[in-house]
């Protein structure tokens, strides 16, 4: 469910309407999230550590209400109640086909409910239908998460959708888990956002959360 807001009473209209004519009013920002306990942990019990991290972008996003705003088809503002996450995910003898897979604040459940989903997929699965069906739903309410796990990196670039719209919903990007003096475990994590909805103060929070899950 999604609640359409009114920009002339909102709080950020005045940003909203800053950005409104900018080419690209998007941005990235690649930080460096720590995961010490949680890869281990995953690593002694057997746990998925992609599913782990994909839960706690999730969890964290939810949680921050500026990632869960978006514009309408029509140019109107709107709020996500709650949102998914979509990835892709490798398929053998293929390329990859992307998922969505909603949003479950316990655990175990995502988890049972990502490896459902994901056991669906066949080598005949359209990479990009749940993107292709989300466009013509005009459905933004999810994040996206790439997973590249043998690529570490200090920024990235994202594609851009169309001239005045970069993106219809946020975009990022989880690499390769690294030592750091010896006894921590970090990753890097990009994120690309719509400034008129996402400032840095939000994003600090959001990657606050994301490390209190995993570090």
């Amino acid at each position: 469910m999604k609640e359409i807001i009114d920009i002339e009473t909102w709080e950020r209209r005045d940003n909203f309407e800053f950005f409104r004519g900018y080419a690209s009013s998007w941005y990235a920002v690649t930080t460096e999230i720590e995961c010490t306990r949680s890869f281990r942990q995953c690593k002694e019990t057997g746990e998925s550590f992609f599913l782990r991290y994909l839960h706690a972008v999730l969890c964290a996003a939810n949680e921050v209400e500026a990632l869960r705003y978006r514009m309408t088809p029509d140019g109107k503002v709107a709020l996500y109640d709650k949102i998914d996450i979509i990835t892709p995910i490798a398929v053998p003898g293929h390329t990859f086909a992307t998922v969505r897979i909603p949003y479950i604040a316990d655990f175990n459940k995502f988890c049972d409910e990502a490896r459902r989903i994901i056991g669906g997929i066949t080598p005949e699965t359209n990479p990009y239908g749940t993107e292709e069906a989300m466009f013509s739903a005009g459905d933004y309410g999810v994040i996206h998460l790439s997973a590249v796990p043998k690529m570490y990196f200090t920024s990235i670039t994202y594609t851009n959708y169309e001239t005045g719209n970069a993106c219809t919903h946020p975009l990022s990007t989880m690499g390769k888990v690294t030592e750091r003096h010896g006894d921590r475990l970090i990753m890097p994590y990009s994120i690309y956002v719509n400034h008129a909805f996402v400032d840095g103060s939000h994003l600090s929070d959001f990657f606050d959360r994301i490390q209190q899950r995993l570090a």
